[in-house]
């Protein structure tokens, strides 16, 4: 294996043709990014398994990779192999997607992807204000993953809610107890209202910040899957509590992400969502309980209560901010029912 070293400087189009390997694993993704001529000379590797010989041979000046892989074990080993040969890191997520809460690698940016870079301009630092910025720069306290469920009178809460969101809010997933073939409707008017984009949830729907996602189909539970791309995921099970699409399903379904989800239980009949909610505190996500005074029904965010599920009790037009603000976020005056 090679040893060189090599001082790594600017990486614009003015400095000399560099040696570039790209690993994405994702190949429309990587046929993009090469469309049209290319200042360096780049190999494409799909995997991190891939970069391993390539780089070894090569030399790379720099290895720009994909930021799905962040989360993939071998990823300390890839690192390890740039420092000995000198090589520079970056990474990259497409603009508007939101990264995971993972370390990046010392001294290795995450540029924002827009849908027109190429690789020149990635490399460039051109796609979101140069070399070392991040998507989420400034934001470091926004979860990952927003959840909220309700039921009886929760139409106008989920509205409250979601119009103290910003346009490019983190990705928030929302089951709401309604008759079927009711949901197309309110998204239609939500999206009116609200400045994030609001879509029925369809199975394996990359999760996108800016976007939030209503379950909508009657048979099945909308849940959250994918450990590197979340994902949504429509499961055809029983119904829960009596109610399909149910609250607990979804809130279950993101235990694995703990820290890095809030979750909000607002006005609704029942019980639904109380067990769930209370397993995500347990698992660290920051979670909220719509108080009695702004309820139409306290049943479901009573439950919680009493189940010890919420970080916080809060009334209706305080949820919103809440959720965005996270564990960052605090509430005093509002722990248990006010």
């Amino acid at each position: 294996m090679s040893e060189q070293k090599r001082t790594h400087g600017d990486m614009g189009p003015n400095r000399q043709r560099m040696v570039v390997i790209l690993a994405d694993p994702q190949a429309p993704r990587r046929r993009h990014l090469l469309r049209g001529h290319q200042s360096h000379q780049v190999l494409q590797a799909a995997s991190l398994n891939e970069i391993y010989p390539m780089a070894e041979e090569m030399v790379p000046d720099i290895l720009a990779m994909a930021a799905d892989f962040l989360a993939e074990p071998e990823m300390e080993g890839v690192i390890r192999l740039a420092e000995l040969l000198g090589t520079a890191v970056l990474f990259y997520a497409e603009q508007g997607t939101i990264p995971l809460r993972i370390p990046l690698p010392d001294r290795a940016p995450l540029v924002p992807l827009r849908p027109q870079d190429r690789i020149d301009d990635l490399l460039a630092g051109r796609a979101g204000g140069g070399a070392g910025t991040t998507i989420m720069e400034g934001q470091a306290d926004l979860p990952e993953l927003v959840l909220v469920g309700a039921s009886t009178g929760g139409i106008a809460a989920i509205e409250t809610v979601l119009t103290a969101f910003p346009a490019d809010c983190p990705p928030t997933l929302v089951v709401q107890h309604i008759r079927d073939g009711f949901i197309p409707g309110l998204v239609q008017r939500l999206n009116l209202r609200c400045r994030p984009r609001i879509v029925e949830a369809s199975h394996g729907l990359a999760l996108q910040r800016g976007t939030v996602y209503f379950a909508a189909d009657a048979e099945r539970h909308l849940t959250v899957s994918g450990p590197v791309t979340p994902r949504c995921a429509l499961v055809a099970t029983a119904p829960v509590h009596g109610h399909r699409p149910a609250v607990d399903p979804l809130f279950e379904s993101a235990l694995a992400r703990g820290r890095r989800v809030s979750a909000a239980l607002l006005t609704g009949m029942g019980t639904d969502g109380a067990l769930g909610l209370a397993a995500l505190r347990r698992a660290g996500a920051h979670t909220i309980a719509q108080d009695r005074r702004t309820s139409i029904v306290w049943g479901m965010p009573g439950a919680a209560v009493a189940a010890d599920a919420a970080v916080a009790v809060l009334p209706i037009d305080r949820i919103g901010q809440a959720l965005l603000a996270g564990h960052g976020q605090t509430h005093a005056g509002y722990r248990g029912q006010p």
